[in-house]
């Protein structure tokens, strides 16, 4: 970059570029910092000082720099003050215009999810959007969402508390059709449900992740079953963008990069 082009550049974009690098990176050099925040090597020891005055970087053993403790309390502050309550309805009123369908958010609540957020779509007929409604785990989208989002012992663990009632013919009622189900979601990246629940009824959901990693939700798009199904490759891939897009909102990083050697 030449000197008129980063005198353009404020001090503060500076130093956000290398705390948002550090974020993924975890620890870097000087230098690595200076081409992650496209400066030069002598604005970016100036940047790096200052941070540095303030614990927000600091420098590990072997010279390199890392998130220091100003960082660590601003961020365990930004994510003490966020919930998912708070930051998912603003997505899921644009999944809603993107679908025309139901959209739904649920969180476990004993053995089963409770919806927390429903709107309808504008569809004439769609089916109910009542708030605070319970779903059973293993006959709705948004319950084996929830599922898929598990480790694979609490997995195994919460699936053998569950009684697989059969609330139709198609309700899977046995734990390997509901594994096997939760098994293609996680490699296709959504969850379906093909009226399991209720025969006029298809949907289609997503987990959603905390900054730990830990699933704490699950959201669904739901329709009348001869309207969603064919829609599916559509409506799957808007809900799996719209769980990962809140769950990036209350800090979740699925795949840090690998570190610079």
């Amino acid at each position: 970059m030449s000197e008129q082009d980063e005198g353009r550049k404020g001090a503060l974009d500076r130093g956000l570029g290398i705390l948002s690098h550090l974020a993924d990176a975890r620890e870097a050099s000087t230098a690595e910092l200076a081409a992650a925040a496209d400066i030069s090597r002598s604005a970016a020891y100036r940047i790096v000082e200052k941070l540095s005055q303030y614990d927000f970087l600091h420098a590990s053993s072997n010279g390199r720099w890392r998130l220091g403790p100003a960082a660590a309390r601003l961020a365990m502050a930004a994510v003490h003050s966020t919930d998912v309550a708070d930051v998912a309805p603003e997505l899921l009123r644009v999944l809603v215009q993107q679908t025309r369908e139901t959209v739904s958010l649920g969180v476990l609540s004993g053995d089963e999810m409770v919806f927390i957020y429903r709107e309808r779509g504008p569809q004439a007929v769609s089916v109910n959007a009542e708030l605070g409604a319970r779903r059973p785990l293993h006959a709705t989208s948004v319950g084996k969402a929830y599922l898929s989002g598990l480790d694979s012992r609490e997995r195994a663990d919460l699936l053998h508390t569950l009684t697989l009632t059969p609330f139709t013919p198609q309700t899977r009622t046995t734990i390997d059709a509901l594994e096997h189900d939760i098994t293609t979601a996680r490699s296709r990246g959504w969850t379906e449900e093909h009226g399991e629940f209720d025969l006029a009824s298809a949907c289609c959901g997503a987990p959603i992740f905390d900054h730990t990693g830990h699933v704490v939700a699950a959201i669904s798009v739901a329709g009348l079953k001869d309207r969603v199904e064919p829609a599916l490759s559509r409506l799957g891939p808007l809900v799996t963008a719209t769980a990962e897009a809140i769950s990036r909102r209350l800090g979740h990083n699925p795949a840090p990069p690998t570190l610079a050697g």
